[in-house]
């Protein structure tokens, strides 16, 4: 995660509304892209999640882990 630019702003700046507008319309590409409707039409055809049993691990008695 080191190619993450970190910028510190205050709330409601002018920065900070540029940031907010730019992440909406990141998110608006997104949702309009092919990728987008594709992963949505694999997300329609998957079955239901079907939990499998709980597995116990050896060394780990207080910590289920979930399988499915």
């Amino acid at each position: 995660m080191d190619e993450i630019e970190v910028i510190e702003t205050e709330w409601g700046s002018e920065l900070h509304q540029r940031l907010v507008a730019e992440e909406h319309a990141a998110r608006v590409a997104w949702r309009n892209s092919p990728e987008a409707r594709e992963q949505a039409r694999r997300m329609r055809e998957a079955g239901p999640l079907e939990w499998g049993r709980v597995v116990y691990p050896v060394k780990r008695k207080k910590t289920p882990i979930y399988r499915w």
